[in-house]
């Protein structure tokens, strides 16, 4: 919000709100789906493999390649 962005907490409706893109052209600031129609977790891409996630209270940095499952898609916010 401080930034002036305003997203819905539901990953499926954050999903629905972007441009989809490739995997080969993520940015940091792109999101990142997994589950039909982004429904199951988002992250948000900070680049050189890096993704920026919560669960509940706890956030982390994991690597994309490898962490959990292949993504569904990817996105990004038109500004």
């Amino acid at each position: 919000g401080q930034a002036g962005v305003s997203l819905p907490h539901y990953s499926g409706a954050q999903y629905a709100m972007t441009t989809r893109i490739s995997a080969s052209q993520l940015q940091p600031g792109d999101l990142v789906f997994w589950g039909g129609g982004g429904s199951a977790h988002v992250a948000i891409y900070m680049g050189n493999n890096q993704l920026v996630h919560a669960f509940g209270s706890q956030v982390d940095v994991t690597e994309l390649d490898g962490w959990w499952m292949t993504p569904s898609g990817y996105g990004r916010l038109n500004l």
